[in-house]
């Protein structure tokens, strides 16, 4: 089955860790640059998002539900900007996926992704109730059997070199299998 990733539409709510905040629902269409010809995600429009608090910078971060297709799981991370001043951004973040306990797991974060079109570093500014976004793909992939699957429950996520780190808890498995692999696009404005 042939598909492509869809655009999610509207911006997450500030809410809190354990609270959720949910987005408008909007027809879903499929950006130009998706790849297609294999099985890919196919993103809600509308779903609850676990969300954290308005941070001392003025963001919160809140994580859309994965969705699923022959093994391969993407998400929307969205960055909204709670505060009062503009909040810029370049490139990709730093990731790592956490278990139950807030323990790293030994996971390996690749720059860019052929599943979703990434728009590439450059610079986002991020006004005062506007928001950015990352897509995150991996696939729930287990070729060893000795080595214990990561199954994460939250993301922690340095949106910029020198910016605090947040923590979001996953709207859904972060079951990477066994590979390690989360990709992730840079950070482009949200619709």
């Amino acid at each position: 089955m042939a598909g492509a990733l869809a655009a999610v539409a509207g911006a997450a709510a500030c809410g809190t860790e354990s609270g959720t905040a949910s987005a408008p629902g909007a027809p879903s269409g499929t950006p130009s640059g998706a790849v297609s010809g294999g099985p890919s995600p196919v993103l809600p429009i509308a779903s609850p998002d676990p969300s954290t608090a308005c941070s001392a910078e003025g963001v919160s971060l809140s994580m859309h539900r994965p969705d699923a297709a022959a093994g391969l799981r993407a998400a929307w991370v969205e960055l909204r900007n709670c505060g009062t001043r503009p909040y810029r951004l370049n490139g990709y973040p730093a990731l790592r996926v956490l278990d139950e306990n807030r323990q790293p797991f030994d996971i390996r974060p690749v720059k860019g992704t052929r599943e979703i079109k990434d728009p590439g570093p450059k610079p986002v500014t991020v006004a005062p109730g506007e928001s950015a976004r990352v897509g995150i793909v991996w696939r729930n992939l287990v070729t060893e059997s000795t080595v214990p699957a990561v199954n994460g429950s939250y993301l922690e996520v340095r949106p910029a070199p020198g910016r605090p780190v947040l923590v979001v808890r996953a709207n859904g498995p972060l079951d990477l299998g066994n590979t390690g692999r989360l990709e992730t696009t840079a950070w482009t404005p949200a619709p």
